[in-house]
């Protein structure tokens, strides 16, 4: 695909500021990775971290913030010791991958874990994994992180590669910054539409 990046850009619609900066080096030295895949720090660079609709919520990388919301980072040992994780749907690929090569990089709503598989030293090589946790288990889709975006929702896979169906064959999305959603929410204000939210400052059990 020619410039699955810049085809995103065409239909994935940014909400509010957007954009984020890393330490591409210090990240990448932390996640013991040689780089980032070109696509990917170009979609940091103009949309940063947030989510794709409220439903696919991509990370940026936080050196020496690994516990901060939105941040990219390797499997946990627990994730790794799990039963669960062991699922593959393709069985094929599981004598081909290793869960320690994944790094994450985004989830969606329904708790799907949405990866790049690292073993290859040329980052844009790295395909894209999902862990899909309705779905039984992991699947790698043989193309980057930008082009696995648009053709899902351009419903360009088999099946829809994800647990939730609410990008699947959607068309255009809009972005909404992780830092621009915090600040709307401090300031009483429903982050996707702009309007007062009914629920502002209210806790719940």
């Amino acid at each position: 695909m020619s410039d699955p990046f810049g085809q995103l850009r065409q239909v994935v619609t940014p909400l509010h500021a957007v954009g984020d900066t890393v330490d591409w080096r210090a990240a990448a030295t932390e996640l013991s990775v040689e780089a980032f895949p070109g696509d990917y720090r170009r979609f940091v660079s103009a949309y940063g971290a947030g989510s794709i609709e409220d439903s696919l919520y991509v990370s940026i990388p936080r050196p020496g913030e690994s516990t901060a919301p939105l941040t990219v980072g390797r499997l946990p040992d627990d994730t790794l010791r799990a039963e669960s994780m062991g699922g593959w749907r393709d069985r094929g690929a599981a004598s081909r991958y290793e869960l320690e090569d994944m790094v994450v990089w985004g989830q969606t709503n329904g708790a799907d874990a949405l990866c790049w598989a690292t073993a290859d030293r040329d980052p844009d090589r790295w395909p894209v994994a999902v862990w899909a946790r309705q779905q039984g288990g992991w699947s790698v889709y043989d193309c980057g992180f930008a082009e696995f975006i648009l053709r899902l929702l351009r419903a360009d896979f088999a099946t829809c590669p994800i647990s939730v169906a609410s990008l699947w064959g959607k068309g255009t999305a809009r972005f909404l910054n992780l830092r621009e959603e915090e600040r709307l929410r401090d300031e009483g204000l429903d982050p996707w539409t702009g309007e007062p939210d009914p629920f502002a400052g209210m806790e719940f059990d």
